[in-house]
C-alpha cells in the first residue's frame, strides 16, 4: 500500500515507519524536519510539513494522490509557544482526514489516547477526542487507536519516570493507587500494521494496553529496581497538593510534569486487553520481559540521576550572573571597582561605561538563562565571556591567579558547568 504517515520522526512515528517498511509499504513520511529521519530508501518519500500550518483541506490535497491509507501519529504531551493542542491534535488532523475522504483514501488510522472519551476533561484528551469524533463521522474504514503510556527506547516520558523512580522518597498522589497499563511501542506499530491489512475493515476504536495493569506506586518501584536501587520510602500526597507541585513543572522546564497530566493520572490509564489481543492475534509484550528484567544502562542511570539537577544547574548559573550584576551596581564600593578597572587599563569615561555596561550585561545573561532563551547558544556565549574575563584578569591582575582563595581558578568549574548544561539542553547552535 501507499501510506501517508504523519509524525514520522517522533517516538511512535519512527517505530511505525520501520514497521511499515518491513511490511513492504511505500511511505510518504511527513514531519517538520525530514533531515532527522533515521530511515532512508526508495520506498520512503520525505515530506516537510508543519502541522501548525496544515489546518486546511487544501493544504493536504496534493499530498494524497494515489494514497491508500493515512496513519496519523502526531502528538505532543504539553503545549509550547510554537505548538498547541488545538492545532496539532484537532485542526490539522481533521483537515487531513477530510482531505483523505475527498481523495478516496481507503483507510485512516488515528493514534489517539486512552481517556479521550466522553469523560475527557484535560485539554490534551479533549483535543484528541475532537479529531477522533471527526474521523468517526467519515464513511471510510477507520481505526481510532487509544494507547496507554507507551514505553520503549526513546520514549519521552521514560526519562521523567526513571528520574522520579530514582528519588529516595516517592511522593505518590493519593497513595499511587492509580492503575497504568503501559504498552510497548513495537506493539503499537504492530497494531497499526494489522489495521492496514486487507482483512481488517470496518470502523473500530481499540484501546492499546499491555497485558496487565500496574499501580503507579509499583511502576515507580519497579523502575527503581531496574536502576539497581532498593525500595524507596513512599509518602502519600493529597491530590490537591500533587496539583500544586505539578504546577512547578513549567519552571523546571519539564512539560510532562503538569496539572493536566496529574489529572490524567488520577483518572487511571487501564482498559480491557481483549480487543488488542484480538487485533494482534496474540498477547501484547509484557513489561517484565521488555523493561523490568533488563537492567538500566549506565547512560540511563546517569540520566535518571541528573534529570532534576538540570534545572537546578540552570538556576545556579542564572544566580551567578544576576548576583554579579546586582553586586556591582548596588553593593560593591565603586571606588574599588574603578581601581580594578584602572589596573586593567580602563580609566576616564571608559570606567563607568564599562562598570555599568558589564553589570547590565550580567543581569541580562542571568534573566536570559532563567527564560531558557536559546540555551545552546546562550551557554556558548557565556563560556566565551567568562573565558575572556579570566584571560584579561590573569594577564593584568596576576595576583588573582595566586590568591589563596582561588577567585580566578573558580571560573574553571563554572566554565565546565556551562558546557555541561549546554550538552544537557541538547540544543544545537
Amino acid at each position: 500500500m501507499k501510506v501517508l504517515l504523519t509524525g514520522a520522526t517522533g517516538f511512535i512515528g519512527n517505530a511505525v515507519l520501520r514497521a511499515l517498511r518491513r511490511q513492504g509499504h511505500q511511505v510518504s513520511a511527513c514531519c517538520r524536519h525530514p533531515e532527522r529521519l533515521l530511515i532512508d530508501g526508495p520506498d520512503i518519500k520525505p515530506l516537510s510539513i508543519d502541522f501548525m500550518s496544515a489546518n486546511s483541506v487544501q493544504h493536504w490535497r496534493h499530498h494524497l494522490n494515489g494514497v491508500d491509507a493515512i496513519v496519523n501519529c502526531v502528538g505532543i504531551i504539553a503545549e509550547s509557544k510554537g505548538q498547541t493542542f488545538a492545532r496539532l491534535h484537532s485542526q490539522a488532523p481533521i483537515a487531513l482526514f477530510q482531505a483523505g475522504a475527498q481523495a478516496g483514501v481507503k483507510k485512516i488510522v488515528q493514534i489517539s489516547a486512552l481517556g479521550a472519551d466522553d469523560q475527557a476533561e484535560s485539554a490534551y484528551h479533549v483535543s484528541k477526542k475532537a479529531a477522533d469524533d471527526a474521523l468517526r463521522a467519515l464513511p471510510q474504514d477507520w481505526f481510532v487507536l487509544q494507547p496507554s503510556i507507551v514505553y520503549g527506547d526513546g520514549a519521552q516520558s521514560s526519562g521523567l519516570f526513571h528520574a522520579l523512580a530514582a528519588l529516595p522518597v516517592h511522593l505518590l498522589p493519593d497513595g499511587g493507587r492509580q492503575l497504568l497499563q503501559p504498552i510497548h511501542v513495537d506493539d503499537v506499530a504492530a497494531a497499526i500494521c494489522r489495521c492496514l491489512e486487507p482483512a481488517a475493515s470496518g470502523q473500530r476504536t481499540v484501546a492499546l494496553v499491555g497485558p496487565n495493569p500496574i499501580s503507579y506506586a509499583d511502576w515507580l518501584q519497579s523502575l527503581r529496581h531496574r536502576l539497581g536501587k532498593p525500595n524507596a520510602a513512599t509518602r502519600s500526597l493529597p491530590y490537591r497538593y500533587a496539583l500544586m507541585v505539578a504546577g512547578f513543572g513549567k519552571w523546571l522546564g519539564e512539560p510532562i510534569l503538569s496539572k493536566d497530566n496529574i489529572a490524567m493520572l488520577g483518572r487511571g490509564n487501564n482498559a480491557d486487553p481483549g480487543p488488542i489481543n484480538e487485533l494482534l492475534g496474540r498477547r501484547p509484550l509484557s513489561m517484565a520481559s521488555q523493561l523490568f528484567e533488563k537492567p538500566a544502562s549506565q547512560a540511563e542511570r546517569w540520566h535518571a540521576a541528573l534529570y532534576f539537577l538540570k534545572p537546578l544547574l540552570r538556576f545556579s548559573i542564572a544566580l551567578v550572573w544576576l548576583w554579579s550584576g546586582i553586586t556591582s551596581l548596588f553593593f560593591y564600593p565603586y571606588e574599588l571597582s574603578y581601581q580594578l578597572l584602572a589596573d586593567t587599563g580602563i580609566t576616564g569615561i571608559g570606567a563607568p561605561l564599562t562598570l555599568y555596561g558589564l553589570a547590565a550585561m550580567d543581569i541580562a545573561l542571568g534573566l536570559a538563562t532563567l527564560a531558557r532563551f536559546s540555551p545552546g547558544r546562550l551557554m556558548l556565549w557565556q563560556f566565551w565571556i567568562v573565558l575572556g574575563y579570566s584571560v584579561v584578569v590573569a594577564l593584568r591582575l596576576p595576583e588573582f591567579v595566586f590568591h589563596p582563595f582561588g577567585p580566578l581558578l573558580k571560573n574553571i568549574p563554572f566554565l565546565m558547568c556551562l558546557l555541561i548544561y549546554r550538552q544537557m539542553e541538547g540544543e544545537k547552535p
